[in-house]
């Protein structure tokens, strides 16, 4: 004999569905889809950097040296806030490659010309990164 489990539970406690039994889910309205990863020089962490410097040196896009240069850039005030606040606390590597160019030519080093360039490679770099959008 087979017994409801309807049965086993007391009315009080059964609440029978509102849905009807072949009912499905209303369809949803298309949402937009957007994947914004572009990259923001003037206001990024640590963390972002880095991760960023890997990946383009992994692509042959940035040297080891522009890739070094780039990182050399992360404030030292950064480090003493503690290792969580330095990868997360955003900075303006723009900014610090600029200054670091004007050193270079108030010292009339060579150098000088070789941050001017690294940072225009750096304004293409942040014109072409992706930014992505499609209606699902």
């Amino acid at each position: 004999m087979q017994v409801s489990i309807n049965s086993a539970v007391p009315a009080s406690q059964l609440v029978p569905s509102t849905r009807a039994q072949t009912a499905t889910a209303p369809a949803r309205d298309a949402e937009p889809f957007a994947l914004d990863k572009r990259i923001d020089f003037s206001h990024i962490t640590p963390r972002q950097l880095s991760e960023y410097v890997v990946e383009q040196e992994r692509l042959g896009v940035l040297s080891r040296d522009e890739g070094d240069a780039l990182l050399n850039q992360v404030p030292v005030t950064l480090s003493d806030a503690g290792p969580h606040v330095q990868m997360d606390t955003p900075f303006n590597l723009r900014a610090g490659l600029q200054g670091t160019m004007e050193f270079h030519l108030d010292t009339k080093s060579g150098l000088a010309s070789w941050y001017a360039g690294l940072i225009d490679r750096l304004a293409t770099l942040e014109a072409q990164s992706i930014r992505l959008s499609a209606e699902v």
